[in-house]
């Protein structure tokens, strides 16, 4: 299964997994129930959570998606929490098998969503030295 998150809205970490998993009951839903069967044979589950640079781009996944024959669902939020109403979030991808050349092909480019790495918080103790005579 592949799915789409917008990360140009600088969401936080909670609002873009319930949007990612918005994104992926929408895509089981518009599976090939055959293909959702194999999917649960192989006990592969396998989700891939790529990257969108923005809502543009979202958009322009999807129309790519779409034109080379694969069903897709779009995400937009209602904007009650952290964006503006009407903000595509994400996109689910009906689930597919990885390994079919055309899925390879049309999915290959794609990069996976990654958080930008985090700088620790420097520890207040550790900085501080006090000594006790």
């Amino acid at each position: 299964m592949y799915l789409f998150a917008n990360k140009g809205l600088g969401m936080s970490s909670g609002k873009m997994s319930a949007q990612v998993a918005h994104a992926a009951v929408e895509a089981f839903h518009i599976s090939d129930p055959e293909l959702v069967a194999q999917w649960y044979v192989g006990g592969h589950y396998c989700k891939y959570v790529m990257a969108a640079e923005d809502e543009t781009h979202l958009h322009t996944i999807k129309y790519y998606l779409e034109q080379r024959g694969f069903k897709t669902k779009l995400i937009v939020d209602e904007g009650h929490t952290e964006i503006r109403p009407h903000t595509a979030t994400a996109l689910g991808v009906e689930i597919v098998d990885k390994d079919d050349a055309h899925v390879s092909a049309t999915f290959g480019d794609f990069k996976i969503y990654r958080d930008p790495p985090v700088r620790p918080k420097p520890d207040k103790l550790k900085r501080r030295r006090w000594y006790h005579a």
